[in-house]
């Protein structure tokens, strides 16, 4: 199982078995990885489809765990189970220029109070130590708050929007 940490959060990679859990029962996922099931998984920007996808993906790629979903665990306090608080993707392997999709939502009663930017950070020092060079996410032009998120971690807008009304922020690998 593959865990990375950050200050106040574990991030669990999805493996082929626990994305297949997660696409079929979210039930049974819930209780796969111990935590209280969330009536309104995934949260936005997700959809049932991006479950499908990272299921999909690791059926193909086993070896691919972290490249295709990561589940934002909080604890908060000995007496309650641990709290899924988001989910992130790296949207599959870096490509031949090292450069990889990074992707992430988080559930409305934690936005805006830091675990967007510690995940993202965790992950993209994840992504560089296992060969991604540049770490791009793609998000609604209007999203105050995630391009704040983005900034706070060390993206810049590259001021080229792939589609209108979609922001491109980029991270680059320090050399």
């Amino acid at each position: 199982m593959l865990v990375v940490t950050a200050q106040r959060l574990a991030l669990l990679a999805l493996d082929k078995d626990l994305a297949a859990l997660q696409a079929g029962s979210r039930s049974a996922f819930f209780n796969a990885i111990a935590v209280m099931h969330e009536p309104l998984w995934p949260p936005s920007p997700f959809e049932l489809a991006a479950l499908d996808w990272a299921a999909a993906n690791l059926a193909q790629d086993p070896e691919g765990e972290g490249w295709y979903g990561w589940m934002m665990l909080a604890n908060e306090g000995e007496r309650a189970p641990p709290r899924l608080v988001g989910i992130a993707a790296l949207i599959g392997r870096p490509d031949i220029d090292g450069e990889v999709e990074l992707a992430f939502g988080l559930m409305p009663e934690y936005r805006g109070r830091g675990y967007g930017a510690e995940a993202v950070r965790a992950l993209s020092g994840w992504a560089f130590e296992n060969g991604a060079s540049r770490i791009v996410v793609h998000l609604d032009a209007e999203d105050a708050g995630a391009a704040h998120t983005l900034a706070r971690s060390g993206f810049v807008d590259t001021q080229e929007p792939p589609y209108p009304g979609v922001a491109r922020w980029a991270l680059n690998a320090v050399a």
